[in-house]
């Protein structure tokens, strides 16, 4: 990954993500980048990837899925512990993509519950058939405890607190026993006034002296009302004030108010969308841009302030100070999900909000402002009731003198959290290095070592199929297990020797159940679907022998060569048993009626189905009709079809057999 701005603690997290499997707590104040680290680590890193948050709304800006919906969490608490298997229900899909998974970001972590974490943690463990924390999957991620914290009801609690001893992420069970490291990144970019971050970090840090309270409060101003053409938003603890503020001013605007339908399309949350679906707009209400420009343009950013000029049509021409005249159309928003495509994780569009990029922003809550940045704000936080929220909304301002206090702020105003204060304090004891991360590449290369003789991939497959090689747990499986015990990644001539062991025994246990599992399986579908799942672990795991037993052992090659091998093995269909129990009957030749079929559709400017169906392709090349009338007796074609396209297809019938048969055939009558 490239370096940021010559920045050594972002190049630091860059290197652990890249090069371990170490799990990352990345954090900083905020505007210290956080967001634009997670879409730089999204765009370069090598490691395959999903990115999840706690939140609809978190989820879209961050172009990931929410934790519940990836991983089918309910939203209720999960009292860890327990033989539950939460994936036993999962699809082959889903369990094939979480099977491939290297790296799960989690965004705003400052939200997400212990419990949360845990049951994630035992989804990956069972998935990958990994005892490591989280399958050896490794997470990054992101937030800031001094902002948002998870929200839990009393009743939930009741139940939670018997197992955690605070409702954040880093009193989960996993976390309590795995070593994970913190970043800290401290150059803050949104704020430049030296004084105004002071402040804030006193107010995140819930010290605040005295002297910093009372310049804070210097900017209380009694019945403040902004000038119509000075563009203030007001930041407020309570969705009902900033709906009554938005509502009430933009009623006493003169003229007519246009309204815009949301279209949806697909699959998109209700608590993801970005505005209202009805968004209702007059000529000189105040709006916030809630999408960034992606034209080369960039003439309007997500939280950019301005007044709406005029409104013609589809298009609501918006004043942002002395900047040009805006034009804003519709835009679209994604919901992604991840799919995995020849053995990588990729992104497909689930469904899309398409909506006027705007909202009403005479006011906006200060929960709904988080990662926004205001030139000038009035802030409101008099019925702040929650741990974070006073620093949430004073930090959203770029300039002290750009904020505007609707009241005097006294210390009961800046509400913290003890525990999170506990955890921070001894957190930053154990901020790594150089001399740290060196260490944890190292335990990185070690444990990549212990997954290339780690067999519990076998042995959980093999069920079903034990009788076949009864010298499996004497001759690989207890073998490996004292290998493993005693495994140094410099001992490069043990690694090899081991590898062609491994290499000579896996080939002859897959010979072996070649030649046996047909007579078992018989035509069962169920057993040829564990067959082909047990072969292809097998041969791709062959495939690694034999690269080790001739190559040293490092982390590129170890994660390049299992992907070739994963990817070989199951492209590889040439001995397939789902395959050969789902074989149409004379498959070659019903291939060759689709691609007739195509071009005839192509020709005729019609649909494939309309010249003949599937069905009917693999009916025909079952039965083989030798003249028209045996093949309009067919269903799906009748004498019509049989008179339009009979004789091509009677053709194809007959240069089919004639191969399979080789000798001359004379030319019969095609009647």
């Amino acid at each position: 990954m490239k370096q940021t701005d010559g920045n050594p603690v972002i190049q630091l997290a860059f290197d652990y993500v890249e090069s371990t499997n170490t799990i990352v707590f990345l954090t900083g104040k905020a505007g210290t980048g956080k967001t634009t680290f997670l879409q730089q680590v999204k765009q370069d890193a090598k490691k395959k990837l999903a990115i999840v948050a706690p939140t609809g709304v978190a989820a879209i800006n961050a172009g990931g899925m929410t934790i519940h919906s990836f991983f089918q969490i309910p939203f209720g608490p999960v009292i860890p512990g327990g033989n539950a298997r939460p994936d036993a229900h999962y699809s082959p899909e889903k369990k094939a993509l979480l099977s491939e998974l290297e790296l799960l970001i989690i965004d705003e972590i400052s939200m997400v519950r212990p419990d949360v974490l845990d049951q994630i943690d035992l989804i990956l463990r069972n998935i990958k058939e990994n005892p490591y924390p989280f399958g050896g999957v490794q997470l990054l991620l992101i937030g800031d405890l001094s902002q948002l914290s998870p929200i839990i009801r009393d009743e939930e609690w009741a139940m939670l607190g018997r197992y955690y001893t605070t409702p954040y992420f880093f009193s989960s069970l996993v976390l309590q026993k795995t070593p994970f490291v913190q970043i800290e990144l401290d150059h803050v970019y949104r704020q430049k006034e030296q004084a105004f971050v002071d402040i804030l970090n006193e107010v995140r840090n819930q010290a605040i002296s005295p002297e910093n309270l009372a310049l804070l409060n210097a900017r209380h101003q009694v019945d403040f009302r902004p000038p119509a053409e000075d563009p203030y938003i007001t930041l407020t603890t309570h969705n009902r004030i900033a709906q009554q503020i938005n509502n009430e001013l933009v009623e006493t605007l003169p003229g007519q108010e246009f309204e815009f339908k949301a279209t949806i399309k697909g699959e998109f949350p209700k608590d993801a969308y970005p505005t209202d679906t009805e968004l209702k707009l007059k000529t000189g209400a105040q709006v916030m841009f809630v999408k960034n420009d992606s034209s080369a343009e960039k003439l309007f950013y997500n939280g950019k302030i301005g007044t709406i000029i005029r409104i013609e049509k589809d298009t609501v021409f918006v004043q942002c100070g002395n900047d040009r005249e805006i034009a804003v159309q519709a835009l679209e928003w994604s919901n992604i999900k991840y799919k995995l495509e020849e053995q990588q994780i990729s992104e497909t569009n689930a469904g899309s909000f398409a909506q006027i990029p705007l909202k009403l922003a005479w006011a906006i809550t200060i929960h709904k402002s988080q990662g926004l940045s205001f030139d000038k704000a009035i802030i409101d936080i008099s019925g702040a009731f929650a741990h974070g929220q006073a620093y949430v909304a004073l930090s959203r301002c770029r300039t002290l003198s750009g904020m505007v206090l609707r009241n005097p702020i006294s210390a009961h105003n800046i509400i913290g959290d003890p525990a999170v204060a506990h955890f921070n304090t001894q957190a930053r004891l154990f901020q790594p290095d150089a001399k740290k991360l060196e260490l944890d590449r190292q335990l990185y290369q070690k444990y990549l070592l212990t997954e290339l003789f780690n067999f519990n991939g076998l042995r959980n497959r093999i069920a079903g199929f034990e009788q076949l090689i009864p010298g499996l747990q004497t001759e690989v499986l207890s073998i490996a297990a004292k290998f493993s015990k005693q495994l140094d990644a410099g001992d490069t001539g043990r690694i090899r020797k081991a590898a062609h062991y491994f290499h000579s025994a896996l080939s002859a246990i897959a010979e072996s159940l070649h030649a046996q599992i047909p007579a078992l399986i018989g035509k069962s579908k169920e057993g040829a679907a564990k067959a082909d799942q047990l072969l292809q672990w097998i041969m791709a795991r062959i495939s690694l022998m034999g690269h080790f037993s001739e190559t040293g052992f490092s982390v590129t090659a170890y994660l390049t060569a299992s992907k070739d091998a994963l990817a070989a093995s199951v492209a590889d269909k040439s001995r397939s048993y789902v395959k050969a129990l789902n074989a149409k009957p004379n498959e070659k030749l019903y291939d060759q009626i689709v691609v007739w079929r195509k071009s005839i559709a192509e020709k005729d400017q019609v649909m494939p189905n309309r010249v003949i169906s599937e069905k009917t392709a693999a009916m025909i090349a079952e039965k083989l009709p030798p003249t028209l009338k045996a093949l309009s007796a067919i269903k799906g074609v009748g004498p019509q079809k049989a008179e339009q396209y009979g004789p091509e297809l009677i053709t194809l019938i007959r240069s089919y057999l004639q191969k399979l048969q080789n000798p001359e055939t004379e030319q019969r009558s095609l009647f």
